[in-house]
């Protein structure tokens, strides 16, 4: 066995909850009326897979979900088993009204610092970043106040010109939400420079679900070649219907959700909802394509670290010390595995 690593998640939008070993439902971050007793089933769930940390992720929600559930993310560090629980991520409400995938359209909202300065207050300032499109009316207003709070802001769900996108970084965005995902072929022509920025720009750090499902291999190994190493992100995107046994629906941002297999066998959730493979079988899959174990480990580890920094700075959360609360992971010789406590 290798030296034990301890992934962090920086978009787990939700997880499951077992009876007696058995799947019993599942919690969505974005319900309001999130519970400690909820936080921390779905806590021991990742740390049970191996995760060292996950930043809890609310989808576009309303401003009631917000005030309700967002201290709950902060109290879960009053905790022991709250340790490996990190400032959330919000992914949204402000989005491109053309992308916003599975999130509930009429929850979107124009950037504003009016809104933002109350999702600082009702989170008690324990945020990590914000996905937001950077081409929307007052954006960049926007960006710039995130920034100075020390909240970071990731650009996805948008549908900018590259000079909005360069706008952004100037002003203070500092990653790119999971690349590629729904980009087809008829989206992106070759001399697209939206995607080239993404693939290349180091002012900012590239998220990427090597999932063999969002995006192909090829698109991963491009990633980590020539945004450079030390820049990609390797994120699952995990559903709250991660966990769950095939055959289950769930109503879900107003859709209904089904978990079946595809043409490959593999367990997803149909349509969109995020992902039902774990970070730690993305490791196994970009190590099955190819990419170097440094890479991938530090894709979930120092680089997402560093991306959350400013806010690990602002509440003294120091990831150097071996947490106790999760057996990390290892590599075996052939693929990750849960690691040896003792």
């Amino acid at each position: 066995m290798s030296e034990t690593v301890y992934p962090l998640s920086l978009q787990a939008n939700g997880g499951p909850l077992f009876t007696d070993g058995v799947w019993s439902g599942y919690v969505a971050f974005d319900t309001p009326g999130l519970t400690l007793a909820q936080l921390e089933a779905v806590a021991h769930y990742y740390y049970s897979l191996g995760y060292g940390y996950f930043c809890p992720t609310m989808v576009t929600s309303s401003p009631e979900a917000y005030q309700a559930n967002l201290p709950v993310f902060r109290a879960a560090r009053d905790q022991d088993w709250g340790q490996g629980i990190l400032p959330p991520h919000l992914e949204g409400p402000f989005f491109s009204p053309d992308c916003m995938g599975a999130h509930n359209p009429s929850l979107r909202q124009e950037p504003s610092i009016a809104f933002a300065e109350k999702l600082i207050a009702w989170s008690g300032g324990f945020l990590g970043f914000l996905t937001m499109a950077p081409e929307r009316p007052g954006a960049l207003e926007t960006i710039r106040f995130l920034a100075s709070q020390g909240v970071g802001v990731s650009l996805g769900h948008m549908n900018p010109v590259v000079e909005e996108i360069q706008a952004a970084l100037e002003a203070g965005a500092t990653a790119f939400t999971h690349v590629l995902n729904a980009a087809t072929r008829d989206k992106l022509s070759a001399k697209d420079l939206r995607m080239v920025a993404q693939f290349t720009d180091r002012r900012a750090w590239s998220m990427i679900i090597p999932d063999a499902v969002h995006v192909p291999a090829y698109a991963v190994q491009l990633m980590a070649q020539s945004k450079g190493p030390d820049k990609v992100i390797f994120v699952a995107d995990e559903s709250p219907l991660i966990g769950a046994p095939e055959g289950t629906t769930a109503e879900l941002w107003g859709q209904t959700f089904a978990i079946r297999r595809d043409a490959a066998g593999r367990l997803r959730s149909f349509e969109l909802s995020g992902s039902c493979t774990t970070l730690i079988e993305c490791m196994n899959i970009a190590h099955a394509w190819g990419l170097p174990r440094a890479v991938i480990e530090a894709a979930v580890t120092t680089n997402a670290a560093a991306f959350l920094g400013p806010s690990l700075q602002r509440w003294q959360i120091s990831l150097a010390e071996t947490p106790t609360h999760t057996q990390g992971v290892a590599f075996d010789g052939a693929s990750y595995v849960p690691g040896d406590r003792n």
